[in-house]
């Protein structure tokens, strides 16, 4: 059991969530985002692993022409993502993309960092996603994607994102299963953010 594992524990896995999601520095497990009604999230079991996916949905009002465009400019997520120091393009071609990505956390004390491979593919004749998996970096397992589909005429854009992340610490699994769920509340509320932003031509 993931309880009475005996392993050593390194020094920034606690805060392996951070990557792609924002996570807050010291990996802290007071509630944040509560009583937002725009966003719904949720834990989704994984097979053979006793950690859930963090999953939320968001409907925000824009098409999807305006909001694809944010979640693949992945160079850009260090200006909108909590914590993110670097997002830096390794290699493009076509709709794949190796990104090298850093993050800042417990006040600039440690940094982790990831290569990710993203990809972007058609899901259905209207949803498209886009999907990242780690490669290699100082933390474990990690996949997230996101889901958008155009409803409403295509006037707005439903926004699914799911987010796995296993640290394998000797830690409870409903830890890593709760902090899955609120890093995909996170994220797709500063996609909203940026979006938003953007718009309205604040930075």
């Amino acid at each position: 059991m993931r309880e009475a594992a005996e392993k050593p524990v390194p020094v920034v896995a606690g805060i392996a969530i951070a990557l792609l999601a924002g996570a807050v520095p010291g990996w802290a497990l007071a509630a944040e985002g509560q009583g937002d009604p725009e966003v719904f999230t949720a834990q989704v079991p994984e097979e053979g692993s006793d950690i859930a996916w963090g999953h939320a949905i968001l409907v925000l009002d824009k098409p999807i022409d305006e909001v694809l465009p944010i979640v693949r400019d992945y160079a850009s997520y260090a200006e909108f993502m909590p914590n993110f120091t670097k997002s830096r393009v390794l290699a493009q071609r076509g709709s794949r993309a190796m990104v090298y990505m850093e993050v800042s956390v417990a006040k600039g004390a440690f940094t982790l960092w990831g290569q990710l491979n993203l990809s972007e593919r058609p899901d259905g004749p209207e949803s498209r996603v886009v999907e990242a998996r780690l490669l290699e970096g100082n933390i474990d397992a990690f996949t997230a994607s996101w889901t958008l589909t155009p409803i409403d005429d295509g006037a707005r854009t439903r926004v699914d994102f799911r987010i796995y992340v296993d640290p394998d610490m000797p830690l409870p699994s409903s830890v890593f299963s709760r902090e899955n769920e609120r890093a995909a509340g996170k994220t797709v509320r500063a996609l909203r953010t940026r979006l938003f932003q953007g718009v309205q031509g604040s930075t």
